[in-house]
């Protein structure tokens, strides 16, 4: 997908003005936008891309300032919400343990609100865009990146929401540009009415308590019947 950049920029200068993201973070997710990105390839097999900020309370956020600039609330639940722009940036917001390090006492080190990852969503299933899904790990590598799939045994489950697969990535200590992990969601998002569990962002595998953390955060509690394909 070609993004327009400049459309990119006015919704990242307008959460930046809110004290929604940090400068450090605009550019970060700006950056990826650019021929520079290490991922660059699979962008290009890329419906939308969404920064994941965790906040300490969602119901405090500026909903009427965000709703004035033209971004549309999806997904709403206690603690979770998402707006969607005509960029095709979108903005996720929790204040629910999303990653397995919000589980870990002595994980999460950083002050909210803080990007806890982003997001590229791959929802085209064609084999193209497989076949850039499943070359992550294979240049994660190269890059000398820590790598981590979901989605191997069965769908990924965030919330009342399901993607086929993932793969996470996490940049070594010291690289140039980047701090967070990366996400990249393969398959149609399937929206169900009622929370399907949540299979939560691994954790670091270079994290010094990587082996203490748990992959979900509860259990299915609705039917594929009661679900709505986007």
């Amino acid at each position: 997908m070609q993004f327009d950049r400049s459309a990119v920029m006015q919704v990242l200068s307008d959460v930046r003005e809110l004290g929604l993201v940090s400068e450090v973070e605009r550019s970060e997710i700006l950056s990826v936008f650019t021929p520079e990105f290490p991922y660059a390839a699979m962008l290009r097999h890329t419906d939308s891309v969404h920064a994941h900020i965790k906040v300490d309370d969602v119901d405090a956020l500026p909903h009427l300032r965000l709703k004035e600039l033209g971004y549309r609330p999806e997904n709403a639940e206690p603690g979770y919400i998402k707006y969607t722009t005509d960029a095709a940036i979108h903005l996720i917001f929790s204040s629910i343990p999303i990653a397995q390090d919000d589980n870990l006492p002595g994980a999460v080190v950083l002050s909210k609100p803080f990007m806890d990852h982003v997001g590229i969503d791959m929802r085209d299933e064609a084999a193209p865009t497989f076949v850039a899904f499943e070359n992550v790990p294979a240049r994660a590598a190269e890059l000398g990146w820590r790598e981590v799939p979901q989605g191997d045994s069965g769908p990924v489950h965030c919330c009342h929401t399901q993607v086929k697969s993932k793969h996470w990535v996490y940049p070594p200590e010291g690289w140039q540009g980047w701090r967070r992990p990366i996400e990249f969601a393969f398959g149609t998002l399937v929206i169900f009415d009622k929370k399907m569990g949540c299979d939560l962002r691994p954790l670091d595998p270079g994290h010094r308590l990587a082996e203490k953390g748990s992959p979900c955060c509860g259990t299915a509690v609705a039917s594929p019947d009661t679900a709505s394909a986007r």
